[in-house]
């Protein structure tokens, strides 16, 4: 008997789109993020982090991100905040950045991530707001 010859079949890896976020949070958001990143699925998340976490830095983060790493063509950039003690003029220049490219997104948690994390698993009634 001759010896069989064993063939492993070549296959092309699929691009996994890039999901850029850009959070205040240092800790929280991170870790929630970073649960999709596992080799069967089909996207890959990147979160941006840094200890300055008021809404110009968060925007000034992705913008220097990207200076350096521009998309592909299915990756999408998005700013993650809190409504907390930021004003509307704070906030809005993320909202316009997020509107000036169909890849950009812009996502508001009222009042804080964490609730919005919570919300997933319990009711919310009965939850008042500090402010």
């Amino acid at each position: 008997m001759g010896r069989r010859r064993f063939r492993r079949k070549t296959g092309n890896r699929q691009y996994r789109r890039m999901i850029i976020i850009s959070t205040e949070g240092t800790v929280t958001e991170q870790e929630y993020f970073n649960i999709f990143n596992s080799e069967n699925t089909v996207l890959h998340v990147k979160v941006l982090k840094d200890m300055a976490s008021d809404p110009n830095n968060v925007l000034r983060r992705m913008k220097r991100y990207l200076d350096e790493n521009p998309l592909q063509d299915k990756d999408q950039a998005w700013l993650v905040i809190d409504k907390d003690r930021w004003t509307d003029n704070q906030i809005r220049p993320l909202y316009d950045w997020s509107r000036s490219l169909p890849k950009y997104g812009f996502a508001l948690s009222n009042p804080k991530f964490e609730l919005w994390l919570l919300l997933h698993f319990e009711d919310a009634k009965g939850i008042k707001s500090s402010r």
